[in-house]
């Protein structure tokens, strides 16, 4: 029997946001499958998500999001405007043994623009206009630790940056702390998606058609550990500026109409610490629990040895969800290395720093973040800065078939509006 169960089930349907792109036209769920249906048009281009809401004894609505998983149909992705699409949420399954003791749940169609994008973004590295948008990470089908998404599918996290003030490096107090690591307080005006785990030997070669020296070793879902700049985003950009015409960034900017690139280092310390002051986004935590570097790491003196490099996801996130961001491989910023700004004042920080607008004479190096699997203690720590070659690349005649990019991998992030 199939019926809108609206005295137990489904009060009532909402479009939430501030211009209703949606307008609900029925809610109904099957008395026996207990499936629920929500039919919507659209006024305009949406990206759209289904969510739930329960009714407080006080009368507010408040979000069950996090219960809302299983949906399929014409949700979780970025649909035209036009009419009589449907959603279909599995509410016995997500949500079993309600609504209870008088509950009353409606259902919303969430709509985001592409500016201002759910949390979580999915795309087939394959087929790059295939993608998906979630508001809650155990929406992502098969869980974002499954190998899916460390080969076939890059999963993105949103970073809510724009306009937080934080103090970026570190502490005089800090252990092992470098000189270039001088704290000064940041502020970025934009969010921007990370991926969740450093970019893979297998995504590499979909997403820009090359392995850079990898193609051949190891399993496909580790590290892209030979990754070389130049050939990534190119040599004449500055940190402020797009990847240089011609780069893989560039071509895969071209062929996805998404700000693709590598984070600055502020985005990318940003991201790493996640909130947290300490020297590791762990606090105390001990390091081999988190991190994969020299103390836990196998074979340090082949660096081409299987087990080097591990795969992404097996030790716990920081604490938005990141994979990795210190140890495995070494990620690249795009930033030139130089010196830091001095804002020591929280009032009048650096807005959006980029490195310098030049290669600087001294060193013509970019920055590198995080540490790597051949990095001792000191080197894993979320104010680490270091640098290298741009131009450096695998040179399969030297020692061990290695140059001096052995460890180098990297990170992709989407630019939001």
């Amino acid at each position: 029997m199939r019926g809108i169960l609206l005295a137990t089930i489904l009060c009532a349907a909402a479009a939430l946001r501030a211009d209703a792109a949606a307008t609900v036209v029925s809610t109904t769920q099957d008395a026996d499958t207990r499936m629920v249906e929500v039919a919507f048009d659209l006024s305009e281009p949406a990206i759209v998500t289904i969510g739930a809401q329960v009714r407080t004894d006080g009368g507010d609505w408040v979000d069950i999001d996090g219960s809302v998983i299983h949906v399929t149909g014409d949700a979780n992705r970025l649909l035209p405007a036009g009419t009589g699409y449907k959603a279909l949420w599995n509410a016995d399954r997500d949500w079993p043994g309600h609504p209870a003791g008088g509950e009353t749940v409606r259902m919303a169609v969430r709509c985001w623009s592409e500016g201002n994008p759910p949390p979580y973004f999915v795309m087939s590295c394959e087929d790059t206009d295939k993608r998906w948008y979630y508001t809650d990470e155990r929406q992502i089908p098969g869980g974002v630790t499954n190998r899916l998404y460390k080969t076939d599918f890059l999963a993105m996290r949103r970073i809510y940056a724009k306009d937080v003030v934080w103090p970026m490096g570190s502490p005089s107090t800090e252990a092992n702390r470098g000189t270039d690591e001088t704290q000064h307080y940041v502020r970025l005006t934009n969010d921007y998606y990370m991926a969740v785990f450093p970019g893979t030997k297998r995504q590499g070669i979909l997403l820009f058609g090359k392995a850079d020296g990898y193609a051949a070793r190891a399993d496909m879902w580790l590290p892209a550990d030979a990754a070389t700049f130049a050939h990534l985003r190119g040599t004449a950009a500055s940190g402020a500026e797009p990847p240089s015409a011609g780069s893989k960034l560039a071509d895969l900017r071209d062929a996805t109409g998404l700000r693709f690139d590598f984070p600055s280092e502020a985005q990318w310390e940003y991201a790493c610490r996640a909130g947290t002051g300490t020297a590791r986004y762990f606090g105390d935590g001990a390091l081999a629990d988190f991190v994969w570097h020299s103390g836990n790491n196998v074979n340090n003196s082949v660096k081409w040895q299987n087990g080097n490099t591990r795969e992404p996801g097996l030790l716990p996130p920081n604490p938005w969800g990141l994979y990795d961001m210190l140890g495995n491989v070494t990620e690249w910023c795009r930033d030139w290395y130089g010196a830091y700004g001095t804002a020591t004042d929280a009032s009048s920080p650096v807005v959006a720093p980029t490195g310098p607008a030049v290669a600087p004479d001294s060193t013509g190096n970019r920055v590198k973040r995080g540490g790597s699997y051949i990095s001792p203690e000191r080197m894993c720590r979320s104010a680490k800065r270091a640098q290298n070659d741009p131009t450096w690349a695998l040179d399969a005649t030297s020692a061990n078939g290695v140059g001096n990019n052995y460890s180098n991998g990297y990170r992709l992030v989407v630019e939001l509006d």
